[in-house]
């Protein structure tokens, strides 16, 4: 317990300075003796707080893009429902195949998610607000994935809405975290009625991850938050290897 409270802080810090804490949550969950299964459908519960608070700070930029907010929750939501069904349906066996995919994934989106989003601000003239419905096929996408793992997402969501629209990232920010809010809560009810989450370690993290971020604001500003995500790319990718290895 003091381990995973331990961790939930270092992943409330690592989330408001570089995003990212997934990395951190879900290996410590299957540490503390969990089954990937039960340790994915925990790390929705730790990280949820997270979110919640980005959707409270972001509340007034919501104003500025109500125009598709009702249909992006909408997608949000199935998106939810598919994934974490599909999760629950194909069950742990199915589970540890993908999981070095996912994390593969899941850490080529977080270290390459701000290249890809320069170079193409520098380098293409591509208007995305004309295909519109393109990028609400990617977020859907996204959604599902996100019910069904959710490492990266977030990354994910930031390159689409910079390739496919004209918003601010205070506006971005506003938009994914709330639709991932919603989808983590319905995802949250999926697994709860499964009975693949364990709550007393969620809950335990989730004290630590509140810690964590409510102390990261006076910190964030003495450490560079480029060398916290440097250091993140470093564990996802030799957490990505050990997956590999173990469950290849």
């Amino acid at each position: 317990m003091a381990l995973l409270f331990a961790g939930g802080v270092l992943a409330g810090l690592i989330n408001v300075m570089a995003g990212g804490a997934g990395f951190m949550t879900f290996p410590l969950l299957v540490a503390a003796g969990m089954s990937e299964i039960e340790a994915n459908a925990s790390n929705f519960v730790a990280v949820l707080p997270a979110n919640v608070v980005g959707s409270f700070v972001y509340r007034h930029e919501l104003a500025g893009v109500r125009k598709h907010l009702g249909f992006r929750l909408f997608l949000a939501g199935l998106g939810g429902i598919i994934g974490s069904t599909i999760l629950i349906y194909t069950g742990q066996a199915s589970f540890r195949k993908a999981i070095p995919w996912l994390l593969l994934f899941a850490t080529l989106s977080f270290a390459l998610g701000p290249w890809i989003k320069r170079k193409l601000e520098r380098d293409f003239a591509f208007d995305g607000s004309r295909w519109l419905w393109l990028s609400f096929l990617c977020e859907f996408l996204v959604y599902v994935y996100g019910g069904y793992f959710g490492l990266g997402m977030g990354i994910v969501m930031f390159a689409i809405y910079a390739i496919f629209s004209h918003l601010s990232i205070h506006e971005a920010n506003a938009i994914r975290n709330v639709t991932i809010t919603l989808m983590t809560v319905i995802s949250i009810v999926i697994f709860a009625r499964a009975g693949v989450i364990r709550w007393q370690p969620s809950l335990v993290m989730m004290a630590g991850a509140v810690t964590g971020g409510y102390f990261a604001v006076k910190l964030a500003r003495r450490l560079p938050p480029q060398l916290v995500r440097r250091a993140i790319v470093v564990w996802a990718v030799c957490l990505t290897g050990l997956a590999f290895w173990r469950y290849l």
